[in-house]
């Protein structure tokens, strides 16, 4: 078992090349004694967003607070808290952040 609070896990910049004021912190990952799957909150700030990418595995989200987009290469879709997302494996895709408010999201990931 594990367990940890949200906000004292460590906050740090996300190094995706491309990637714009985004931060990403850590909740639950293979150090903490996870064997098929990690946990993160990503945090999208003013006028941010992630690069245009693709995984090969799908991965789940929830959002958290903030508002902001989904971008994929056919559709654009809004986010807002509360939402819950599946990104299939091989889609391309990236996260914009609108509003007043960083987008926040947790995202589950396998290791």
């Amino acid at each position: 078992m594990y367990k940890t609070k949200l906000r004292t896990a460590r906050l740090e910049k996300f190094h995706e090349i491309g990637a714009v004021n985004v931060k990403i912190r850590t909740l639950v990952g293979g150090e903490d004694g996870a064997f098929a799957s990690t946990l993160h909150e990503i945090i999208v700030g003013k006028g941010g967003s992630t690069a245009m990418h693709r995984h090969d595995w799908e991965h789940q989200l929830v959002i958290e607070g903030g508002r902001g987009y989904l971008e994929t290469i056919e559709d654009k879709v809004k986010l807002a808290p509360g939402d819950v997302v599946l990104v299939g494996a091989g889609e391309d895709h990236r996260f914009v952040q609108t509003g007043k408010e960083p987008l926040r999201f947790l995202v589950v990931t396998p290791l």
